[in-house]
């Protein structure tokens, strides 16, 4: 029996009970990829239809065992698996998400990414994969066709990445859909241990994505030809860097592809290497120092004095408001209420007690003098006034006439300099 249909599904055919075709996405030489309606929960999805021969399919109850296990991984830069069915019917396929926008390959096409874009995809594709090898399974395919471009949200990247096909790979090699010693994977993107026919482990993912980041900044691919060639060349040789791409990316790279497994960073390591290169090129575009980014998180989300325009910025609002002072002395600021009234300036406490006296404005000292200048002018006139006469009965001295009442500064200032003119 074979999974047969090299002609394509007819849309309209249902599979799987709940599945109905509607167009043809793509073919490739394993399988072909449809447009679907899951119609119980009427969504769209991707129905990726094998097209090679089933024969010797392994039982079921294996086969859920891994379907369960690569449905359960989770990442928003994983194509989220559906439901799967290899089974040795009709047919056998993998329902997923459905990704609206284009591959990396035929972005490629058009030219090379802008390295902005690079570090985030190569960001976003090393955190997935360090779920997936977490979880104990190799892509062992991962080439730009298999990466599906998102439009971004975000004005300072173009896209976001999401590695497809996951678990095709893994699935297949379990069931054994292929015939012995087939290599799984596309020639251009293996890893040297995969082109020797060894048994890929998670180095093998890192290995590719290290030439698809390479691709994606040049637009060239490392290793053209045929499938021989190709392969045999990475069998004694690295892949060819430009210095254009910069030192940062060629020490990454450099790393990503080394020919022995054992000397390739993690995924998870990957991650932290571009996430560098990612803040230092947001940084060199935004005109400010690296080490202002958050250390977390994406860096190409708004940052506070970096990405806000000018013309957007607000400004700060003031917790209080400060009055004028009086004079020289300094004062302390009460916090302004919450309607919006002025605050209340009150003078600032001092060790002298000088410093303590309030402090007289112009118009007040003037004040002061002349009354003064007035009260000695009395004193003396009376003083002289009694001399004149003294030889007389001495008068009782008059009462002097009140000033009028005056409970403020000045009232205290004119009862101080009466007291120290009174005989």
């Amino acid at each position: 029996m074979t999974g047969s249909n090299t002609t394509g599904i007819a849309p309209g055919t249902v599979i799987g009970g709940r599945y109905t075709v509607e167009s043809l996405l793509g073919r490739g030489g394993m399988a072909s990829v449809y447009r679907a309606t899951d119609v119980p929960l009427g969504r769209s999805v991707a129905l990726k239809v094998f097209t090679v021969d089933t024969e010797g399919a392994a039982g079921l109850g294996r086969e859920s065992s891994e379907i369960q296990l690569l449905a359960s991984l989770n990442h928003h830069a994983l194509v989220t698996l559906f439901d799967a069915t290899i089974d040795g019917g009709d047919h056998s396929y993998l329902v997923m998400e459905l990704v609206e926008g284009p591959t990396l390959k035929e972005r490629i096409d058009q030219g090379a990414i802008a390295e902005i874009d690079v570090a985030q995809m190569v960001v976003d594709l090393g955190e997935a994969l360090h779920v997936v090898h977490g979880n104990g399974v190799v892509h062992r395919d991962v080439k730009p066709a298999n990466i599906l471009l998102n439009p971004s949200a975000l004005q300072a990247i173009e896209f976001r990445a999401k590695l497809s096909d996951f678990g095709i790979a893994h699935l297949i090699d379990s069931t054994r859909l292929t015939m012995p010693g087939t290599i799984i994977g596309t020639a251009a993107y293996l890893s040297p241990e995969q082109a020797r026919g060894a048994a890929p482990g998670a180095p093998a993912d890192v290995y590719s994505l290290g030439l698809v980041a390479l691709e994606a900044l040049t637009g060239v691919r490392a290793f053209e030809g045929t499938m021989v060639e190709s392969i045999s060349a990475r069998l004694v040789n690295d892949p060819p860097i430009p210095a254009t791409v910069g030192p940062a990316w060629t020490a990454l790279i450099s790393r990503m592809t080394d020919r022995r497994p054992e000397a390739r960073p993690t995924a998870l390591e990957v991650v932290e290497l571009a996430r560098s290169i990612e803040r230092d090129v947001y940084a060199a575009a935004a005109g400010v120092p690296a080490a202002t980014l958050p250390l977390d998180g994406d860096v190409t989300q708004p940052v506070e004095g970096v990405t806000q325009p000018l013309a957007d910025a607000r400004p700060v609002e003031e917790p209080t408001r400060v009055l004028p002072a009086a004079s020289d002395d300094a004062t302390s600021v009460l916090p302004a209420t919450t309607d919006g009234e002025a605050t209340t300036v009150l003078p600032a406490a001092s060790a002298s007690p000088a410093a303590s006296t309030p402090s007289r404005s112009p118009i007040a000292r003037r004040i002061v003098l002349a009354v003064a200048a007035a009260l000695v002018v009395i004193t003396a006139a009376a003083f002289a006034w009694g001399a004149v006469s003294g030889g007389g009965e001495a008068e009782p001295t008059p009462t002097p006439t009140p000033l009028p009442a005056n409970d403020g500064m000045l009232g205290t200032h004119l009862d101080e300099l009466l007291e120290s003119v009174t005989p």
